[in-house]
């Protein structure tokens, strides 16, 4: 309908000035060869634009203005008009554009300038396209006027079609227009005299004036240039947080005029430093320029990403709820799956995401990208890969980000300290290892489990100076009990970093010599993903972990990728099953399935298996049924502080047994009272008889659920079926 308006304006307008200038709107004589030779400069740059890259997406500059605008004043408006129409169909037809569009840009020329040209009829009278009035003060107003109003009419018409486009106020794409091209139009209008004189002395000199419309091409470039790098990030050409912002701003402008609603989505990249860390720089350079485009390949049209800074990603949805998010969330995780190849290393990247939704959770850029981050760092504490944020969110990141700052102030005062968890030999009954596990006394909120803490001190340097304390403490307390002639063992987990830090070694090495302790007394435990962050260099520490004497533990196997490949190769000595599936062994049968192959591999690869979450007397018998070796977990024993576990490993150590320790299963911190165990050592369970046509059907059922679900059962059976010793059984 704008189109259409435009349309007849134009040619209404066109109508009136003929009739209004009778024979006065052309005048062109014997100057036949003077016009085409401005038809064909106006038609080459019409045809040549400059491109310009500007907040509100792509937008051309053209030079035909001077030479259009020549044509007005030297052989009247009606030429003016044919030409510059000529041009402009000439060019849209060979950049093939849309025919509206086409149609548009024609009855826009027109329109703008038949208004002058109404002007300039009216300044100049019965004197109008006379050529000795050329360049009396008359003419010279009516060069001002009219080209102030061409200025104005093309700018306005331009604004008001990008804003009718874009659904936002006619005046708002007016103003941002006028003042966009108000440099580089009044520039070329105001070289229109000079071609006006240059064609007077010779047309031979109008090639020559092809030279400063070059520097305005020149200076439309280099402004386009500054003003592409001022909205992008320089590293991977993304639109960077300003442009980001103001994308957003447009579309929940336009968002609130028609109710709908938009995604954000913030993504940071974990363990990022360690890449830069390991391999250097360059390479972290360019593992960045290779996320947006697979980011990229999986939004839905309309989707925009770009680059915050450092190796957050954002990424904002039009017309998207919190549902559509979540699916280009899982899609972007899945995106980034498959290896990176990065100076001949196979990198794997995992993401933490956030996710926002306008208007629920705000309705401007900043507030937006503020509560996605809070999400996607609630994400990222939580291991969970994708969140959508809540105002408890919001409270928890305020929590945090203080306790990070207080924490290491914690350190010094002495309120970071060490629980410890015992670890049972199933077959046994007698405890030979503790876990130690940090804990915070908080003056104010109290005891603080390491996961409101360690996740956000991994991504600072408090990371280092904690694992400092961690090792010497437990080190410390691993000889007072050698030296109280407790036989237990003091596992640590190691943190990714840690793991990566060349120095871990250096500093293990000088505990046990300051404290004279045995290197089989420490253990320590590694988690998957740390050491698939960078497996050759984690391979070497663990190595120089190895020769020292120290036991190696994989922890919270099975929760990530690919490792299986790794797990013949490297020195551990012990595989941990992890608690999600430990929780539902005994009513999940895909679970069961997973824990008995891990423990059978595990047993064939000559390792030890250790289940986690332990929270029944039942889960206890059928893993020592199936065979696995240690056990942990609230039925067997909470964690507890340094006194008490001292109390209950000298119970326990005087009487081994099988029995548990009962209570609830929530984490809150309870008061723990040491209790002897049975005085009875029991016999070693012999495994329940199994049916293995049973096992089958589990393991088929199991599967087939795996593959429905997208789980990681299935390539876990596929990697056994690839280790397993010929003739094995699992």
């Amino acid at each position: 309908m704008f189109v259409g308006g435009v349309i007849v304006a134009a040619a209404t307008l066109l109508a009136l000035l003929v009739l209004v200038g009778s024979g006065r709107v052309w005048a062109i004589g014997d100057r036949w060869l003077e016009l085409v030779l401005f038809t064909v400069l106006v038609c080459v740059c019409e045809l040549k634009p400059v491109t310009v890259a500007r907040a509100t997406g792509v937008q051309e500059v053209v030079a035909s203005t001077t030479f259009a605008f020549a044509i007005f004043m030297s052989f009247g408006p009606v030429p003016a008009i044919a030409a510059q129409a000529l041009a402009s169909l000439i060019g849209d037809i060979s950049s093939r554009k849309d025919p509206l569009k086409t149609a548009f840009n024609v009855a826009q020329y027109v329109l703008a300038w038949s208004v002058p040209g109404l002007f300039f009829v009216a300044i100049m009278g019965e004197t109008t396209l006379l050529r000795e009035q050329e360049f009396t003060w008359r003419w010279a107003a009516a060069l001002v006027v009219c080209g102030g109003t061409y200025f104005l009419c093309n700018s306005s018409l331009v604004g008001m079609i990008i804003a009718v486009n874009g659904r936002s106020p006619l005046w708002q794409g007016i103003v941002a227009m006028i003042a966009r091209e108000a440099s580089s139009d009044v520039v070329l209008l105001a070289l229109s005299p000079i071609v006006i004189v240059a064609a007077d002395r010779s047309l031979i000199l109008l090639p020559v004036l092809l030279l400063p419309v070059l520097a305005v091409y020149r200076s439309a470039l280099l402004s386009a240039e500054k003003e592409h790098q001022a909205m992008h990030d320089a590293l991977t050409d993304l639109p960077n947080r300003l442009h980001f912002s103001a994308i957003m701003e447009r579309r929940f402008e336009n968002s609130r005029s028609k109710s709908t609603s938009a995604a954000v989505l913030l993504i940071d990249l974990d363990r990022f430093k360690e890449v830069n860390d390991t391999l250097g720089h360059q390479a972290g350079d360019a593992l960045l320029c290779q996320i947006g485009p697979r980011i990229q390949a999986v939004l839905p049209d309309g989707g925009i990403v770009a680059r915050l800074g450092g190796d957050e990603f954002a990424v904002m949805l039009p017309d998207t709820g919190a549902d559509g998010a979540q699916l280009v969330g899982d899609a972007i995780v899945d995106a980034l799956e498959p290896p990176f190849s990065l100076d001949g290393f196979n990198l794997e990247v995992q993401a933490s995401i956030g996710i926002a939704v306008f208007p629920e959770h705000g309705t401007a850029p900043d507030v937006l990208i503020k509560q996605a981050d809070i999400a996607m760092y609630f994400a990222k504490g939580r291991n969970s890969g994708i969140e959508i944020y809540n105002a408890e969110q919001d409270q928890n990141s305020r929590r945090r980000l203080s306790l990070l700052s207080e924490l290491r102030t914690a350190l010094a005062r002495g309120e970071v300290v060490l629980y410890y968890q015992p670890k049972l030999d199933l077959s046994t009954g007698s405890v030979t290892s503790v876990e130690a596990l940090v804990r915070w006394h908080h003056p104010l909120f109290g005891l603080i489990p390491p996961a409101e803490f360690v996740p956000f001190a991994e991504h600072t340097g408090l990371i280092r100076p904690l694992t400092s304390f961690v090792l010497r403490t437990a080190v410390a307390q691993a000889r007072t009990w050698y030296d109280g002639g407790i036989d237990a063992a003091v596992a640590v987990n190691l943190s990714a970093r840690s793991l990566h830090d060349g120095a871990i070694s250096e500093e293990i090495a000088r505990l046990l010599f300051e404290f004279s302790l045995p290197a089989d007394r420490l253990q320590l435990e590694i988690t998957e993903s740390s050491i698939m962050a960078d497996p050759a260099r984690a391979k070497r520490v663990l190595e120089q972990l190895d020769a020292m004497g120290l036991h190696l533990s994989i922890d919270d196997f099975g929760t990530g990728y690919s490792s299986l490949s790794y797990l013949q190769d490297l020195p551990v000595r012990e595989v941990k099953i992890d608690r999600s599936f430990v929780a539902h062994v005994l009513d999940n049968p895909r679970d069961r399935v997973i824990v008995r192959s891990t423990i059978d591999l595990a047993r064939h690869l000559g390792l030890r298996s250790t289940a986690e979450g332990i929270e029944s007397a039942e889960a206890e018998q059928w893993l020592r049924s199936a065979g696995c070796d240690l056990g942990q977990g609230f039925h067997i024993a909470r964690p507890m502080p340094a006194d008490e576990a001292t109390a209950w490993l000298g119970g326990a150590s005087s009487a081994p047994s099988s029995a548990s320790i009962d209570g609830p299963t929530d984490r809150e911190p309870v008061q723990f009272e040491p209790v002897q165990r049975d005085a009875v050592p029991p016999e070693r369970v012999q495994p329940e008889p199994v049916d293995a046509r049973e096992i089958g059907r589990e393991h088929d059922a199991a599967e087939r659920g795996a593959s429905r679900a997208g789980g990681p059962y299935a390539p876990v059976s596929a990697a056994l079926r690839s280790v397993a010793p010929p003739g094995a059984t699992w």
